[in-house]
C-alpha cells in the first residue's frame, strides 16, 4: 500500500508540474504574440495629422524667441514676443483682433471662452474655444451649421487672406461640438454656401 500511495503522490506532482509548465508556456506564447502583433500593426494604425505635426514643430522651435514672419498669433504665450509694441498694434494683429470680435459676437449666446486665435501662413485661422460650447449648445444640425457658417462668413469679410477655419476645443481636435457637423478638418467656403 505504501508503494501505491507513493505512486499517487508522484503522479499528482507530475500532473501539477505539467499544469504549471503548460501555464508558463501559454504565458510566454501570449507575451510573444502580443509583442509581435504590436510591431506588425504599429505602422498600419498610425496616422499623420498635419495639425499635430505643426504643433510638434512649433513646440520644438520654442527656444527661439523671434516670431516667424509668416505666423500670426493674437494670444501670445510666455515664450514669444508680444504682438503689441509701444502701444501700437501691427496691421496683421489688428486683423486678428477684428476676427476675435466676430468670433465673440457669434459665440456670446453660448457663454464660451475664446482660448486662442491663430492664423498660419496658409491663411487657416485656428480658433481654440472652451468646452462650454458642448454643454451650452442645444441646437440641431442646422443650428450648428449656422454657427459655423456665420463664423466663416464673418471672418472672411474681416480678414483678407483667410482661406479656412479650424475649430479646436480646449486645444484639441474634436469631431463636433453639437454632434452634427464635422469640425475635425479645416472648414472652407462650402459651409458658408450651405446656409443661404
Amino acid at each position: 500500500m505504501k508503494k501505491s500511495g507513493r505512486g499517487r503522490v508522484r503522479r499528482a506532482r507530475r500532473k501539477k508540474k505539467s499544469i504549471w509548465l503548460f501555464m508558463f508556456v501559454l504565458l510566454i506564447a501570449f507575451a510573444a504574440s502580443t509583442a509581435l502583433s504590436y510591431f506588425y500593426f504599429k505602422e498600419k494604425f498610425s496616422f499623420e495629422s498635419s495639425f499635430i505635426a505643426e504643433i510638434e514643430s512649433r513646440s520644438a522651435d520654442t527656444g527661439s524667441s523671434r516670431q516667424r514672419q509668416d505666423e500670426l498669433r493674437l494670444y501670445e504665450n510666455s515664450n514669444r514676443t508680444a504682438g503689441v509694441k509701444g502701444g501700437a498694434i501691427s496691421r496683421k494683429d489688428a486683423l486678428l483682433v477684428a476676427a476675435e470680435d466676430v468670433i465673440r459676437k457669434h459665440l456670446k449666446p453660448y457663454r464660451v471662452r475664446l482660448l486662442d486665435l491663430y492664423m498660419d501662413k496658409e491663411g487657416i485661422i485656428y480658433i481654440d474655444i472652451g468646452k462650454e460650447i458642448k454643454r451650452n449648445f442645444r441646437g440641431d444640425a442646422y443650428g450648428e451649421l449656422k454657427i459655423i457658417g456665420e463664423l466663416y462668413k464673418g471672418i472672411k469679410s474681416t480678414v483678407p487672406g483667410f482661406s479656412a477655419l479650424k475649430i479646436l476645443i480646449e486645444g484639441r481636435e474634436a469631431e463636433s461640438f453639437g454632434g452634427h457637423i464635422d469640425i475635425s478638418r479645416p472648414i472652407g467656403g462650402e459651409i458658408a454656401e450651405s446656409i443661404r
